[in-house]
């Protein structure tokens, strides 16, 4: 490309950024408009929108929590400790082998010893689905809190269709089910409330 392209080109999104962020929305929208496809018309998108396909969840639906920034990380034990052997080849800097082959279970086997039934991704070493190997925002190194890791497979207007959904309130998902199994089909838990 030229040299006196990529100077135009680096000179006109300079100008456009001063323009974003100084500027009325009306003005933004024109000059983003200049540069970008699709950018949404001011007073388009609102705060008032839900979070799926635009439209307000029903009363009682069951909903992750607001997303917050994280205070701290939670740190997996051995990673915290540099046991890293315990995972990696020492040589390789590789897996020992691979999460899906079960190396989770190398320290976690007593997760699901003793279920009666098991959690899908937990019967297929899903780990990762879930939970970061090394370090996440929130306990038990989930990637998500845990009403959000939840809905990533199960469907929110499901959910709270089902009459035991009706009245949960705040409650978390796992304050009444096992997230890696239980001894009931729905993996609840003896002391459930």
């Amino acid at each position: 490309m030229p040299r006196r392209i990529t100077t135009f080109l680096v000179a006109a999104a300079l100008v456009g950024s001063i323009a974003c962020a100084a500027c009325s929305s009306t003005t933004r929208y024109r000059v983003l408009s200049l540069f970008l496809d699709g950018v949404p018309p001011p007073g388009s998108a609102t705060a008032t929108k839900g979070p799926i396909g635009g439209e307000q969840p029903p009363a009682g639906a069951i909903e992750a929590t607001p997303p917050t920034q994280p205070v701290r990380f939670f740190v997996h034990p051995p990673y915290r400790d540099n046991r890293c052997g315990g995972c990696h080849d020492a040589n390789s800097g590789g897996l020992v082998r691979s999460v899906e082959e079960g190396l989770c279970l190398t320290c976690h086997s007593s997760l699901t010893a003793a279920l009666r039934f098991v959690h899908g991704p937990v019967a297929v070493n899903g780990c990762t689905i879930c939970h970061h190997y090394h370090t996440a925002p929130y306990p038990k190194l989930l990637l998500k809190d845990s009403v959000a890791t939840c809905l990533q497979c199960h469907d929110r207007d499901d959910l709270a269709a089902s009459e035991y959904h009706a009245s949960i309130g705040q409650r978390g998902c796992t304050d009444c089910h096992g997230p890696h199994g239980g001894d009931d089909r729905f993996f609840l838990k003896r002391n459930a409330p």
